[in-house]
């Protein structure tokens, strides 16, 4: 299974999990879904597009699927932004990881001092 492949099934189960939660609205970067919005970094003039997004009460949540990665200025710069737009809008990012991508997760996250909530992600269920 290619990463894509992989990161679309992670989307998907993060999804039922919203959906258990009770959230509504949710947006997702897979087929048959509505896309969430884009923000564009003025820096780079780059588009940074979150995996998934939901509202609950009134307040909007942003979600993440935490995966290793070489390139982790770029995810770093992402998870910041999300995490600042969600504070503003009374919400949350979390971020879901899979099996064996917890640890980079958390030494990103306090490393950096992003605000997130990191929420295991069963492959299979």
């Amino acid at each position: 299974m290619s990463k894509e492949e992989l990161k679309k099934n992670y989307i998907e189960k993060a999804v039922a999990w919203i959906e258990r939660k009770g959230y509504l609205e949710i947006k997702a970067n897979i087929e048959g879904m509505e896309p969430p919005k884009s923000f564009t970094q003025r820096s780079k003039n780059e588009l940074v597009n979150p995996d998934l997004t939901a509202k609950s009460l009134g307040r909007k949540f942003y979600f993440e699927i935490a995966m290793k990665t070489n390139d982790t200025k770029d995810l770093v710069t992402k998870w910041k932004l999300l995490s600042q737009l969600a504070a503003m809008k009374d919400g949350k990012l979390y971020l879901f990881v899979p099996h064996g991508h917890r640890s980079f997760a958390e030494k990103l996250v306090q490393k950096h001092k992003i605000s997130a909530i990191i929420e295991p992600l069963r492959a299979t269920n």
